[in-house]
């Protein structure tokens, strides 16, 4: 059998640890779990990594990076600012009911981060990545459009981003998909209009969740 790289051994363990840490949470993901979800010999994590907190920080660039890709993949910027507010807003929200234990992990993480001497950076890093992919699409959609947006994109990004917090927490306490995608909808109309442009024609997401007694599609 070849032997794995290390950069490899280090992906698996990261991949691992994600898979860990949504289904059970962060205090339940030893190192011991996460290597008997990789698949791996315990002893090679420390090949891997320093120690826990190393593969934290790796974690969390993980997840970032995924949300990076999710917001460039869904927004098409010849469509526009409006277009970009909404197919972003709603590419993320999509990836939010997908996994709702991806997000509790992030807020976890995030809680580790402020209370860990020395880690109270990652969770900033890690708010402002999320703010600055934002503004990434919102940059590129203003490029398509007559006139330059009423507000400063930066503020419009950090809005937006803050806006989709609150939902991802109260969608998180309650499940109430239908109130949610509602408000998801009023924040898309928001950005719009402090932009200055035309918002976006709604959109009924699909649920993910099945209804009680049925299926989702």
């Amino acid at each position: 059998m070849a032997r794995m790289s290390a950069q490899a051994r280090r992906e698996q363990f990261v991949e691992a640890a994600i898979r860990v840490m949504s289904r059970e949470g962060l205090d339940r993901a030893t190192t011991r779990r996460i290597a008997e979800e990789a698949g791996a010999p315990h002893g090679t994590f420390h090949y891997a990594f320093r120690d826990k907190n190393e593969l934290l920080m790796e974690v969390v660039g993980a997840v970032t990076r995924q949300v990076e890709h999710i917001l460039t993949d869904a927004v098409d910027p010849r469509r526009g600012l409006a277009a970009a507010i909404g197919d972003g807003l709603r590419a993320f929200w999509r990836h939010v009911v997908r996994d709702d234990g991806l997000q509790l992990m992030q807020y976890e993480l995030m809680i580790f981060s402020r209370r860990t001497a020395g880690y109270e950076w990652l969770a900033e890093w890690q708010y402002a990545r999320y703010v600055s992919a934002a503004l990434e699409v919102l940059r590129r959609g203003a490029e398509h459009e007559a006139r330059a947006p009423r507000i400063d994109l930066a503020d419009l990004a950090a809005f937006l981003v803050a806006a989709a917090d609150g939902l991802v927490i109260r969608y998180e306490v309650t499940h109430d998909e239908q109130a949610c995608q509602r408000e998801l909808e009023q924040v898309i109309r928001a950005g719009a209009l402090l932009a200055g442009v035309t918002p976006p024609a709604r959109e009924e997401l699909a649920p993910a969740r099945p209804a009680p007694g049925g299926t989702a599609p």
